[in-house]
């Protein structure tokens, strides 16, 4: 199971990628799922649909055409620093 925490809820708020409508989905706002072709966790629910979303919307990450993959760009390097602490390894 996966929990927002209060903290959590206000990091996202203050970044607007927690809205009124995202709060109150008609899935589940938060669950972990496991990726189907990597085999790694990921946040699934509306709460990872809108990160998802806003990090496209920021220009952090561009998809690849044809697939549903995602390439991090130089400018979502900085923005997933500063917006949420991850450091990426370089490559």
């Amino acid at each position: 199971a996966a929990l927002l925490t209060d903290s959590g809820r206000a990091r996202m708020q203050a970044l607007g990628i927690l809205t009124p409508e995202v709060g109150r989905p008609a899935r589940p706002l938060c669950r972990p799922c496991l990726d189907w072709s990597e085999r790694r966790p990921h946040l699934a629910g509306a709460l990872g649909a809108a990160i998802c979303r806003h990090a496209l919307e920021q220009g952090w990450l561009r998809r690849q055409a044809g697939t549903r993959a995602l390439d991090i760009t130089p400018k979502g390097r900085i923005g997933l620093k500063q917006a949420f602490g991850i450091t990426l390894a370089p490559g």
